[in-house]
């Protein structure tokens, strides 16, 4: 069986996910649960589904870590950059960062 442009997406997404929650998880379990349930009840979505509209991660992002959130842009940016300069993770960066 080949490998699918699909399955890459899915690899992405998995990827991107995973690096935002070792950001938060290293910011505290109770800050991550935070974010995870503010996206969840206020925004009907979730971590792996962020990559489609950064700009409500951003929002919660903001909303609960305030001024630090250019700390966690900048970890999330870190963490991805140690794997990846994909244009889907760049991509995604320069929306958060707008």
């Amino acid at each position: 069986m080949g490998f699918s442009m699909h399955s890459e997406e899915n690899i992405d997404k998995a990827f991107l996910a995973f690096c935002i929650e070792i950001v938060l998880m290293r910011m505290g379990m109770p800050q991550y649960e935070k974010v995870v349930s503010k996206l969840e009840k206020e925004h009907h979505t979730y971590l792996p589904e962020c990559d489609k509209n950064p700009e409500v991660l951003k929002r919660v992002l903001q909303d609960i870590f305030g001024d630090s959130y250019d700390y966690i842009l900048a970890e999330i940016g870190m963490e991805i950059r140690e794997i990846s300069t994909k244009k889907y993770y760049v991509g995604f960066l320069t929306a958060m960062a707008k």
